[in-house]
């Protein structure tokens, strides 16, 4: 599963908006509810998988720069290296981020184009490029924009901040092979040439495509989507 810091002790003037209260997805959430009457093997997943809690950020800048720190990292080599960082950068602002001299973040362990692109980043959120105060305003085609507008942020990025920063419950990222394997083994489509194996079945768990995508990625990290079984066999 994505990993996106969620950040703490930081300053509002650019960084800090109103926290969200933790998502809990239980068997009486409106969602789940919707999504288990809308699909018979997801709703088997979901009871095997059981509760899950989504904890949207305060933090949508330490969370955005941190998330472009993790690109293409293991988790363990993410967090070693954002745990450097943050020590570099206490005070995790866009003007201390631009202040902090790029050998002492490249010291961290962070490649030159990943400190530009955080830099970037720290640049168009001072220049009111980017408003994170009113991120949860915007629909998702707005915000996707805005945000694959900054430099290192791509649309996979883009819709993981969206997921796990914002908590926003309808965003479903085609992009993601673990996402398209799992929906394939779920439903046990034929193999498409295209790979596209949400195009045939996520439009049916709108709006709450996010919280399907959070029981898909468990498949994946517990490892039913490799044992081979199908969904009936293993509940």
């Amino acid at each position: 599963m994505p990993d996106i810091d969620a950040g703490s002790d930081i300053p509002e003037e650019h960084s800090s908006v109103s926290p969200l209260r933790p998502i809990l997805l239980h068997s009486e959430h409106p969602a789940i509810l919707a999504l288990s009457e809308t699909d018979s093997r997801l709703a088997r997943l979901i009871r095997l998988v059981g509760e899950l809690t989504l904890t949207p950020s305060a933090q949508p800048f330490e969370s955005l720069a941190m998330s472009i720190i993790s690109q293409q990292l293991s988790a363990k080599a993410a967090a070693t290296i954002k745990a450097r960082v943050k020590l570099a950068v206490p005070e995790f602002t866009p003007e201390q981020v631009l202040a902090v001299d790029e050998a002492a973040i490249r010291q961290c362990g962070v490649s030159f184009p990943k400190i530009r692109y955080i830099r970037d980043l720290s640049s168009k959120v001072i220049a009111g490029e980017l408003r994170l105060d009113n991120l949860r305003e915007l629909d998702n085609e707005e915000l996707l924009r805005q945000l694959t507008g900054v430099k290192g942020i791509g649309v996979w990025t883009a819709e993981m901040f969206m997921i796990f920063a914002l908590g926003r419950a309808d965003v479903m990222s085609v992009g993601d092979a673990g996402l398209q394997r799992a929906a394939r083994w779920l439903h046990q489509l034929d193999e498409r040439k295209d790979g596209n194996y949400l195009g045939q079945i996520a439009p049916a768990w709108a709006p709450y495509r996010s919280f399907a995508s959070l029981y898909l990625w468990q498949a994946v990290d517990q490892g039913f989507v490799d044992s081979g079984l199908p969904i009936e066999q293993l509940t």
